[in-house]
């Protein structure tokens, strides 16, 4: 696994590389807000969370107790202390943040990788995939919602489904095969596709049922919120 932790690392850096190489000049400008976030907000949230993880890893490898901390707390920390800096310096965050995401990766065995306990409160999921998160999914999902808020709804899918590409044949199991069906069903959903995308959101939540709750207020589902089918799954 450390492996494929390595490429999806560098997948994830090339993918941001390529949306900040797309970027008019109006867009790199842009200055955003904590509740709508602009291109240069959301690659600073990214690295600072790759950076942030990476710390965390090594410190629990060095036996030391993680601390569970407020998401929406630190984002609106993160979010006023890069907003003002300039693409450089954020640049800089985004270098220092994959180097030290190498070093974790690298320091990390294949039995750590599968312990359930790194994190107590994320109820039993593998290290793996934690790591799998902060280093690819959670940034290709701000990306997305990045493309949505714009009006490109069809490049958010692309991205969904590249990342499908990319992810399903990591684990077999059930938990994991559902999270694959669910990045489909948004897939499908942003491109209005309204009965693929419940069909995939019916098989995901089966296979997954941890991702009920967040399911009923994804942004991803807007276009199929008010669809029989969509309704009948939390009946």
């Amino acid at each position: 696994m450390n492996t494929e932790l390595t490429e999806l690392l560098k997948k994830g850096y090339q993918v941001e590389k390529e949306f900040v190489a797309t970027l008019s000049d109006e867009e790199r400008n842009a200055e955003g807000t904590f509740e709508n976030w602009s291109a240069k907000d959301i690659i600073a949230h990214n690295a600072y969370w790759r950076k942030h993880h990476a710390e965390d890893v090594l410190a629990v490898l060095a036996g030391k107790t993680p601390t569970h901390i407020d998401d929406d707390q630190i984002n609106d920390e993160v979010y006023s202390r890069y907003k003002d800096q300039s693409w450089e310096e954020i640049d800089t965050l985004v270098d220092s943040g994959m180097k030290r995401m190498g070093e974790a990766i690298g320091s990390i065995s294949e039995d750590d990788l599968q312990r359930h306990d790194f994190y107590p409160w994320e109820q039993g999921i593998p290290m793996w995939r934690e790591i799998l998160g902060n280093i690819y999914m959670h940034p290709i999902v701000h990306l997305a919602e990045w493309h949505i808020k714009r009006g490109s709804p069809a490049r958010a899918a692309e991205m969904y489904q590249e990342m499908t590409r990319q992810l399903i044949s990591l684990d077999d199991g059930p938990a994991w095969q559902g999270t694959i069906r669910y990045n489909n069903a948004c897939s499908f959903s942003l491109l209005g596709d309204k009965e693929t995308a419940i069909n995939e959101l019916r098989e995901a939540l089966q296979l997954n049922p941890g991702l009920t709750e967040w399911s009923q207020q994804d942004p991803d589902f807007e276009p199929i919120r008010g669809e029989a089918g969509y309704k009948a799954l939390y009946e």
